[in-house]
Parts: C-alpha cells; structure tokens; sequence
C-alpha cells in the first residue's frame, strides 16, 4: 500500500474515517442488534414502541451458548519422525496456552458476540513486557465486538486486505505504560466519546501492508502519533550512529540510538535441541550444494593411527601435511518472521459478499417485532377488560375509587341501578398465535425444544430422543465449524509467535497415557532445517486444525457411560484385574468425573504395596535359594573330601604293601 510518509498522521486519519464511513449502514445494524438482544421495544417504521414484550431473541441466542472449547490438532505436511515430534510438541504447547490464558472468559464474551452481529474478532499480539524469571515475552490474546473493528472497504476476507483498524477506549497512564510516551504527550490525546471525562483516549491502530508485503502498525490518538513500527513483526536492535555498535556494545558518552531490523542470529556457542543433537556455533561453508573445502596443515598420521614421525639432524620429530578440510564459518540463523495480520475473524455462519457472517437477531427480528406486537395487545387488552359496576348518578361518587377506577353511571329509571357490567375480552387468539411466531423463530435458527432441554414429546423412545437432538446439533454444526476455524488459525498465529520470538526453550505440562503430569518443552531451534546451499531456515509447514473428538466435552455424561460400558465389556482387559481397573478410574480422571484421581491415587498405591509384598516374596526365595546352594555346596565339599582321603588311603595302603 502506497502511504504518504511525510504527513503520515492525516494520511492515516483520513483512511480511517473514509473506511468507516463505508461501514455506517453497517454499524447502524450492529447497534440495532445489540439493542434487540437486550430487550429494546422498538418497532421498526413506526415512532411508537411496543409497550412490552417477550424476548425471544435473547433465549434463542442462550439456548446456543456452549462453554466447549476447541482441542488444538496439528500436522506436518511432509511426514517424518522429526516433524511428526516437533508437531506434538506444538500440540502440548497450544493447550497449555489455551488453559492458562483466560479462553473460558473470551469464549463466554465470544458465543454472545458472534450470533448477536455476525462475527467476532480475535486480536493476538506477542507482548515482550510479559516476563519470567526464565523466559521473556508471551502472548496476549484479546477479543473484541466488530464494533471495534474497520477493515478495508469492499475486501471480504482479512489476508486479502492491504490494512484494517481496530480502535478501542483506554486511560491516559495506560499510553504511558504501553507505547512509551510522556505525559504531556498522552494528555493531547482525545476520546471520541461524548462524555466531558478526560481521562481516557481513543487509540486507533492501524495494521496494513507496505510496498514490500510486510506487516506494519501505525497508532494513534486524536492529533497525536503514539507509534509507528515499519516491519511490525521484524526483530529490532537499537545501533549507535556514533561507533556503530549495538546498545547492548555501545560505550560512548553520549550515545544516539537509532532502530534497525535485526534479520540474522550469529551463534556463538553450540545450541541443544530436544531430541540430544546440536547446532554447532561452527558450520561448514557450502556453495551450490557443495561443501567448500580449503588446505589447513595437519599433524600426519600413519595408517595404524599413530603420530608419524620423522628424524631430523639425528631428533625424531612429528611431522605434518596439507589435509583438505572443509572450510568453517560461524553459524548464522535467521529470524523467522511471522505473514498473516494479528487479527483473526469468526464468522457465525457465512454468507455472501461480507467479512462477518449472519446474525441471528437479523433473521429472528421480525418474529421479535411481531411477538413485541402480540404481547402488547395482550397487554393492552387486560389492562382495560375487567368488571365494572353500575351505580346511580347521585351514588357513583361514593365508590371508593382506588378500588374501582371506573364506575358506570345508570339513570333513576334503570331497574338495575346496582351492579355490575363483564367487559373481559379473550387473549387466547394472541397468545397461540404469539406461540406459533415463538416456533417459526426456533426453527429458522434450527433449534428444537429438546436442545433447550424442554419437554418435547415428539420423541418417545430414549434412542429417539438422542437422534432427534443430534439432529438438532446437527443443524447448528455450521457454526461450530466456524468456530473451530476460527480457533485453528489462532493456534498458527500464536505458533508463529513462538517460532519468531521465544528465544528460550518453553516449558509446558500435559497429562500422559498413565494419568500424570508430564513435562515437555517447546524449543524453536528444532524447527531449523537446512537446504542443499547450506542455508537454515525455519520449517513452519504445519497444518493446524482441531481435534474432532473434543467436541464430545460437551456431554461428559456419556463419555462416563461409555467408559463404563467398555470396562465392563472387557475393552480395557479383565475387569477383575486390579490393573483393568487402574486404567478404567484414568480414563474417568481424564474425562473429569467427580472424585476420579483419589481412585486413581488410591489403586496405584495398591499395585505398589502388592508389587513390593511380591518383590520382598521374591527376595526371600532368592535368599532361601542361595541358603540353599550354600548347604549343598558345603555337602558337596564334604564329600568331595571324604572321597579324597579315601584315595589317599587306598595309595597309601598300596605303596605300603609293595
């Protein structure tokens, strides 16, 4: 995107405020969704609201909220036992993010965000800020409402955008403590909300595309400039103009730091990858697939392996040769750089020409108007029906009006002159019909009463009543679809993040086959593969995707069931041996089933007192064995000799009688 970079600041602000104008109508519908979600009386083409309602667009919309959150899966593209392992360690490392980071909070705000306007949107940031006493930098994972978000006009996908805006309210100090500038700076910048507090301050970030592809920032606050990062996923390294040195070198008096992309690693000592190999600080020098040899003189050797030696001037002295080896360099690695923009969109269900997808409360909005109709007449007709009594011209003034508002007035000649006068109407009408709009609402988002867990009796049978709310899921699937894709490309751009920017290698925790509580590591130098010209590189060719078996977390109920059906059909060995059993209460701790890990604890420490009875049992007979062998060696020496003296005798006896 070509920018105009001497007057940078209007440049951006009149790209934002042209691509959000291109969004009012837009806009116009989100704030008019947001309010029917609410409970908003408004009719549309009419001034008058309805007087009261039933909000059926809030229900509908809760009935689908689901607290599953999608189990990561990745896959390399090209097999191998290396990538298949570093594929896993990817896996272990995105859930122990998606367990540490506040997902439940976001997923709670995101099921309501995405049917309410059609979409969410996911903002996913490396945060060098984020320190431990080990690792520096982590990443920030951040939702907001499409409200918050501008993209580029007429581009309906986010990768084929050259920028895109999110702008969102924060304090004063926070801009201090984030982006570095003084307070007099932070206190020029404005809010663009209509309230007279001025504490707080619009923050519009710009991401968009260079002239080179690359992902750039531009952020800023009413007239003031907070940032601006060309190369916005670059590596930077602060250089001094003066002796040219990094700061980190830099010894000058008055140093003067300009930033620079740092795009190469030199290594100075050996790395460690996980699986026990190195990448050595040294690496051979290759040129067109070749390895460049040079002449370095050597130590000879003979042929046996020892130092060859030669006589000089009557002294035996070693003596070298001109070897070709190959020729050394020091290793340079470079830094990954990540391509995709931070931000990522999901769609509750697609449709044609938008960014977002449909929103519920678009497709439910005239039945919600119609119902708000219905229950207003209803409404109104109770609130005016009711009993009334006659009375006399010269006693109606008598009736105690906070009990009967109206009293009817008879004249003398009436022969009824008290009583009382039914002027109730029915609603029965209203109501069924208000009912049937409440059914053509839940079938347009394809939601029956049995996925509400109401009394359906459609079903009889309790296998009928499974496919009837698999059914029902089933035509809510597009949307958990979305939801999944959404999460998957979350996962590659916090991989991605990794792979650029976690220098040290990361600890992360998972759950082996056995139940317990493993640790593995994620190091990004096991991703460095090299080419045939001897240039390394990252290997970042992994499909990301989510397990379709987490999708059952929503019903642990029937995990249990199975579990327990597959123990006792001996699926997990003899359900009369103790260690059957080991295995059936791990899959129930896995599955979270209440109390699953004391069994757990309480078995192992079983199979552990009767492995040690039957190791001591063991080492007894050992014993016993040896005590054993002992006796009879001893016999054995007994008789051994017994045996010799005899022959000794029987030699004796001999040579005395010759």
């Amino acid at each position: 995107m070509q920018i105009d970079k001497e007057n940078k600041l209007d440049f951006f602000k009149d790209l934002f405020a042209n691509a959000k104008s291109e969004m009012e109508g837009l806009i116009e519908d989100f704030n008019k969704y947001s309010k029917q979600y609410k409970g908003d009386l408004e009719i549309d083409g009419s001034d008058t609201p309805a007087q009261t309602g039933r909000n059926i667009t809030y229900e509908l919309i809760e009935s689908q909220f689901s607290s599953y959150l999608p189990t990561t899966a990745v896959t390399p593209e090209v097999y191998s036992e290396r990538n298949d392992r570093n594929a896993k360690s990817v896996e272990k490392l995105l859930r122990n993010k998606r367990n540490r980071l506040p997902f439940e909070k976001m997923n709670d705000i995101d099921e309501r965000y995405s049917p309410i306007y059609g979409g969410s949107v996911w903002l996913v940031e490396w945060d060098n800020s984020i320190k431990t006493h080990n690792t520096v930098g982590d990443v920030k994972v951040t939702i907001w409402a499409p409200t918050h978000f501008v993209g580029q006009p007429h581009i309906f996908d986010i990768d084929d955008m050259e920028y895109c805006f999110i702008f969102f309210e924060t304090t004063k100090e926070d801009l201090v403590r984030k982006y570095g500038v003084s307070f007099e700076t932070a206190e020029e910048t404005e809010s663009d909300n209509d309230s007279e507090n001025d504490e707080t301050a619009t923050v519009v970030v710009c991401y968009y595309k260079d002239e080179d592809d690359r992902i750039c920032q531009y952020i800023y606050s009413g007239d003031t400039e907070l940032l601006d990062i060309e190369d916005y996923y670059s590596r930077k390294k602060y250089i001094c103009k003066n002796c040219g040195k990094r700061k980190e070198l830099c010894t000058c008096d008055k140093p003067d730091y300009e930033m620079q992309d740092d795009e190469y690693e030199l290594l100075d000592h050996d790395i460690r990858l996980t699986d026990g190999s190195f990448i050595r600080a040294s690496s051979e020098v290759m040129e067109n697939g070749q390895v460049v040899m040079e002449t370095q003189r050597q130590q000879a050797m003979t042929p046996d392996g020892n130092i060859a030696m030669d006589e000089i001037n009557g002294v035996m002295l070693p003596i070298g040769a001109d070897v070709q080896v190959p020729k050394m360099e020091q290793t340079k690695l470079p830094y990954f750089t990540p391509t995709k923009f931070p931000i990522v969109i999901r769609k509750n269900t697609s449709q044609e020409d938008s960014l977002f997808g449909q929103s519920d409360c678009e497709f439910v909005r005239p039945q919600q108007q119609a119902i708000n109709k219905l229950e207003s007449r209803i409404l109104e007709k109770l609130m005016k029906a009711g009993v009334y009594p006659t009375a006399p011209d010269d006693y109606a003034g008598q009736f105690d009006n906070t009990l009967y508002e109206n009293v009817i007035k008879v004249r003398q000649d009436n022969y009824k002159l008290f009583n009382r006068i039914d002027l109730q109407v029915s609603v029965q009408q209203d109501m069924e019909q208000a009912e049937r709009i409440y059914q053509h609402a839940k079938r347009i988002l394809g939601i029956t009463d049995s996925y509400q867990g109401q009394q359906d009796n459609t079903a009889q049978s309790g296998k009928a009543k499974q496919i009837q709310v698999a059914q029902a899921a089933g035509r809510l699937d597009s949307k958990r679809r979305m939801k999944n894709a959404a999460y998957a490309e979350i996962d590659e751009i916090i991989f991605q993040y990794f792979l650029a920017y976690a220098d040290e290698p990361r600890i992360v925790s998972y759950i082996d086959a056995q139940g317990r509580l493993q640790n593995a590591q994620f190091n990004r130098y096991d991703f460095l593969e090299r080419d045939e010209n001897g240039e390394y590189y990252y290997n970042a060719q992994y499909l990301f995707g989510t397990d379709a078996t987490g999708d059952v977390e929503q019903s642990r109920e029937t995990i249990w069931q199975e579990n327990r059906l597959n123990f006792q059909n001996g699926c997990y060995g003899d359900p009369k041996d103790i260690n059957t059993l080991l295995i059936f209460w791990q899959q129930m701790e896995k599955h979270h089933y209440p109390d699953a890990r004391d069994m757990v604890e309480r078995l192992r420490g079983i199979i552990e007192a009767q492995q040690q009875q039957l190791q001591a049992q063991l080492q007894e007979a050992q014993n016993q064995n040896k005590d054993l062998q002992v006796q009879v060696a001893a016999e054995q020496n007994r008789a051994d000799g017994a045996e010799g003296y005899i022959d000794y005798l029987k030699t004796f006896n001999a040579g005395g009688n010759q």
